[in-house]
């Protein structure tokens, strides 16, 4: 009595679920006896259409032919038609067979299970291939795809009831099968289960997704048990173009499994080439007249490739009260004044790279304290400069009076005597404060992104100072690089008889720049009344060199014990050459790491100059949004971070 009463609830809340409680069905259309499982365009213009009939339909005894059928296309009579029955098709149809196997399943269901299972092998074509695979737990994949019926069967026969239900998971990996079999087009999946899911990982959704992903259709049987909820399984078939089937006993699944096997062999693929590739929407309409009976049934769908090119409107963001000056007309003409005199200036300003004429002894003198005319001296004159006229001299005059105050010339003037750059230091600063002003207007202005604009002006403020480092460090290579053999000059004057600063005089005349001019500045040095000390003490502070005070400190002990200067200045030389052979060593042994630090600092930036060039939309993702931005700033501070870190690794400290 009880499996009665039980019975009778079953079929009742399948005709209340049925009547209310599924949505419609998400791909599927149908009107009267034609169900449409699937429209297929991904060789568009080309449309393949693959239909059946509702089960009991007059139509699935008839033999239909391609003039049976009528298509039409936003209204228009397709022509071109090509219409096959799925068991007309010489491509095999692959099946995966689903099998539940939970504790619910023990005994006669999964008996029945698998009876059935063998049988559907036998309802389809030989040329079908199948593969078997079941959920508890876990899921187990039985046999991958094969057509051969014996192998599949004893497959079928392994499976046993325990356990949960997975039911989410057993669909997800049995789509998987169809992974390694890319020849097979015709895609199905019949899964069997008794109850609802209870341990998967997976949901609906993702079974859902994954299907259309697939090109999967899913046919469901719901057998009826105390756990029945058919609900998740039936959205699952529908949504994929299936359909599900219910069975109250277990004996009932040979038949469904049957019908299953006539609703798939019994489609038909109508394939066309459509009438409106550029449409947007395309409304197929498919009709079957045959013996009396005339049935139509409507699909629609938008087309993959209809492109509309996009009505991009810009919204302004409302601008603070300041900057709406620049609408303004005379503005404007301001602007453009101030562009215009501050690229004047700035060509104006590489006049100082132009050869000068020859100094004046007088202006030669101003070095060693002469005053400048007219009263106080407005700056002093570092060797070989020339002070400049006009705007430029003027604008560098007024910038000299405001940086010397807080310690900014004596700062610059001791950096660019390094570099060995005939500039002064007002001068220096005064380009560059020019460079900044005007590349940033400009830039400003041609691009209206405050973000580029103040990327570029940190380049542009940084730049000169790298090239003071660089050019200093070239500078301060090839002073070392002359330094051994000069020592080794004055060491032989020096036992030749000659003075010091007959020897210094010699170097001057045999050697080359920047050794030449610096022995040069402390010959003058001397000849002015510097003794050979404070000039030598000079010499070292404007060179910064390690190897140059060594030599300073041997001359100035030299002076106050006495010994062999030139035994000294021999044994100097030597040293260096010994350190930088060493030295050189070091760099060999570091240079691959060096290398790879190069490479994987520049790397980044030129993928990104060719993602900008190539899919400049792609990457203003990076600059036009609060993500982009905050994803640069946390690119730019591992750049740095990584940067420090290869420097650690490949610095040797000696």
């Amino acid at each position: 009595m009880k499996l009665k009463y039980l019975t009778i609830i079953a079929i009742l809340l399948i005709i209340f679920s049925i009547s209310f409680g599924f949505p419609a069905t998400a791909n599927a259309q149908e009107s009267g006896d034609i169900l449409i499982t699937k429209t297929d365009f991904e060789d568009y213009p080309k449309v393949n259409i693959y239909i059946y009939f509702k089960e009991g339909s007059e139509l699935e005894a008839l033999d239909l032919k391609q003039e049976d059928f009528i298509v039409l296309e936003n209204g228009e009579d397709v022509r071109n038609l090509s219409i096959k029955g799925l068991d007309e098709i010489p491509d095999p149809i692959g099946v995966v067979l689903v099998l539940d196997t939970s504790g619910s399943m023990i005994g006669e269901p999964i008996a029945d299970a698998a009876k059935a299972a063998s049988l559907f092998l036998d309802e389809m074509r030989s040329i079908d291939e199948f593969s078997v695979a079941s959920f508890a737990d876990d899921v187990t994949v039985h046999s991958g795809f094969t057509s051969n019926r014996k192998k599949l069967r004893d497959s079928i026969s392994e499976v046993k009831a325990q356990g949960e239900t997975s039911l989410f998971d057993g669909i997800i990996e049995a789509i998987d099968q169809f992974n390694s079999r890319s020849d097979i087009e015709y895609r199905y999946l019949i899964v069997l289960s008794d109850g609802m899911d209870t341990v998967s990982k997976h949901n609906v959704q993702d079974v859902i997704d994954k299907a259309l992903q697939e090109g999967v259709i899913i046919y469901s049987i719901a057998l009826l048990s105390s756990e029945f909820n058919p609900g998740d399984i039936r959205n699952i078939s529908e949504s994929t173009g299936g359909e599900m089937l219910v069975a109250v006993d277990s004996k009932e699944l040979k038949e469904l499994y049957k019908s299953i096997s006539k609703k798939i062999i019994n489609q038909y693929r109508i394939s066309y080439t459509s009438l409106w590739p550029n449409a947007e929407d395309i409304v197929i309409s498919v009709s079957v007249e045959k013996s009396g009976l005339s049935v139509t049934t409507e699909t629609g769908y938008e087309n993959p490739y209809y492109y509309t090119a996009p009505t991009k409107v810009m919204i302004e963001p409302e601008r603070p009260f300041y900057l709406t000056i620049f609408d303004k007309w005379w503005a404007g003409i301001a602007v453009y004044s101030i562009i215009f005199i501050m690229i004047t200036l700035f060509l104006y300003a590489f006049i100082l790279f132009i050869p000068v004429r020859r100094q004046t002894l007088k202006e030669r003198a101003r070095i060693y304290g002469h005053e400048a005319e007219g009263g106080k001296d407005e700056g002093k004159f570092r060797y070989g400069e020339v002070r400049r006229r006009g705007p430029f001299g003027w604008i560098s005059r007024i910038i000299s009076r405001i940086a010397s105050r807080r310690g900014f010339i004596e700062l610059f003037e001791l950096k660019l005597d390094r570099a060995g750059m005939r500039i002064r230091a007002s001068e220096f600063i005064t380009l560059h404060l020019i460079a900044v002003i005007v590349v940033g207007l400009a830039l400003y202005y041609l691009t209206g992104n405050l973000l580029i604009t103040l990327l570029v002006l940190i380049l542009v403020v940084v730049s000169p100072f790298l090239l003071l480092n660089v050019k200093t460090s070239q500078r301060l290579g090839k002073f070392h690089a002359q330094l051994p053999d000069v020592l080794q000059l004055i060491s032989g004057s020096l036992k030749a008889g000659y003075g010091f600063n007959q020897a210094l005089s010699m170097v001057v005349d045999e050697s080359r720049p920047p050794i030449s001019d610096e022995f040069r500045r402390i010959l003058n040095d001397i000849r002015m009344g510097l003794s050979e000390k404070e000039a030598l003490e000079n010499l070292a502070e404007r060179i910064n060199s390690e190897y140059f005070n060594w030599t300073v400190m041997a001359i100035n002990v030299h002076r106050e014990v006495g010994g062999n200067l030139a035994e000294v200045l021999e044994i100097i030389s030597d040293t260096i050459r010994e350190r930088d052979r060493v030295m050189n060593r070091i760099k060999a042994l570091t240079s691959e790491g060096k290398l790879s630090a190069i490479i994987l600092l520049i790397l980044p930036v030129i993928v990104g100059l060719l993602m900008f060039i190539l899919n400049r939309e792609y990457l203003s993702l990076l600059i036009t949004t609060r993500l982009g931005m905050m994803m640069l700033l946390v690119a730019g501070v591992l750049m740095i971070t990584g940067v420090i870190w290869i420097i650690k690794i490949i610095q040797i400290k000696y």
